[in-house]
């Protein structure tokens, strides 16, 4: 393989298989009795907005993954608190996509 070949495939290793690797990894992790009541009510929020439940899941465990586990915001304290969050979950859940 010719060495500029090579350059890419580790950069691209580097910028693409590393963060789903992170990402995996964070995914896979216990959540705790709090954790669960918080993506709940989170989901609650979500059904009055009439939004897919997979999505709304997705996007509330995502959005719990930015609270520190003593941060006491509700789901919409944190939206309000930090908006580009918001952006990102909504995003990654698909609920911003036609």
């Amino acid at each position: 393989m010719p060495k500029a070949n090579r350059s890419l495939l580790v950069a691209w290793s580097c910028g693409v298989l590393f963060p789903a690797f992170i990402a995996a990894t964070a995914a896979a992790r216990e959540l705790s009795p709090a954790d669960m009541a918080w993506i709940d009510k989170c989901i609650a929020d979500r059904a009055i907005e009439k939004h897919d439940p997979v999505k709304a899941r997705k996007y509330c465990a995502c959005m719990q993954d930015i609270v520190e586990d003593n941060e006491p915001f509700t789901p919409s304290e944190l939206e309000g608190s930090y908006p580009p969050a918001h952006v990102m979950c909504m995003e990654e859940a698909g609920l911003l996509r036609p």
